[in-house]
């Protein structure tokens, strides 16, 4: 297993303070967040970066840029479902998604992740299912010719490795792989480590991160989530993938009082000392 973090950690930090620390933290990655619309402030947007100068940045720190990690989705729904389809543009996401996998491509990244994400209680599920696998499908196929993958997240109607196995396997794409959120399927009452098992070689990245029982962030292990047997049961899979740890720092209202250095040496010295205690040959 390799460890990294997503930026939404520490969202001041520029692209160098991120990659400079992950190196001294003992990361091995780095997931950076981006809002290419610049919807949000982020302090390492790789869209304001040129993608030779994100390579040299990781590489000099000995670090992999490891995802893009995007707000792109594929549900957007066309109204009204006939004439709309005239003036509307049925391949929603689509060219959002090239333009990071080229970002991604230039720059030695590895991921570009994307959600799915909501299917209308309104609409027939057939169809909203069709809209979304044909974009996505389309959207796996922009990665093409290249190094990086497409990474299908869960969240939203497709936060269990049910419905996210569905999705996956209708698109059927080389291209595409899988990113997996624990919280997000403890949160609709699924086993992630059964999830991660039903989904199988597919997933290539697994987020984790640590809340109180009233669903606040905490620092990883002083939480409610029973992580530490997580890892060691995760271990005995023998999976070989990423870890990506997550403290949503980011999306926070007010000040917690947290250092985001804080954060991320305890969450690497924290995972180093789990992962540890797995069998050897993880």
């Amino acid at each position: 297993m390799k460890i990294a973090f997503s930026t939404i950690a520490c969202p001041t930090w520029t692209l160098e303070e991120a990659a400079a620390k992950a190196s001294v933290m003992g990361y091995l990655g780095v997931e950076l967040r981006s809002f290419a619309d610049h919807s949000v402030e982020i302090g390492s947007e790789p869209f304001m970066i040129a993608p030779e100068r994100i390579k040299s940045v990781f590489d000099d720190a000995g670090v992999s840029p490891l995802a893009l990690a995007t707000s792109i989705r594929y549900d957007k729904a066309i109204n009204p479902p006939v004439i709309g389809r005239m003036c509307q543009n049925e391949e929603e996401g689509v060219s959002d998604t090239k333009a990071y996998v080229d970002l991604a491509d230039r720059a030695g990244i590895e991921f570009v992740r994307v959600f799915g994400n909501h299917l209308p209680a309104a609409e027939p599920r057939t169809w909203s299912m069709r809209r979304v696998s044909e974009r996505l499908k389309l959207a796996a196929q922009t990665a093409r010719n290249t190094e990086v993958r497409v990474l299908i997240e869960n969240a939203g109607s497709f936060a269990n490795s049910a419905a996210l196995l569905e999705l996956v396997e209708i698109v059927d794409s080389q291209w595409l792989e899988v990113s997996f959120n624990t919280i997000a399927s403890l949160g609709t009452g699924e086993c992630p480590l059964d999830g991660i098992k039903a989904l199988g070689d597919r997933v290539k990245v697994i987020k984790i991160g640590d809340m109180d029982k009233d669903g606040n962030p905490t620092m990883l292990g002083e939480g409610n989530l029973p992580l530490e047997k997580f890892i060691d049961a995760l271990g005995e899979t023998n999976y070989t993938g990423w870890i990506v740890y997550e403290y949503p720092k980011l999306w926070l209202t007010s000040d917690d009082g947290r250092d985001s250095s804080d954060i991320l040496t305890h969450a690497a010295d924290t995972l180093y000392k789990w992962m540890a205690a797995t069998p050897a040959r993880c």
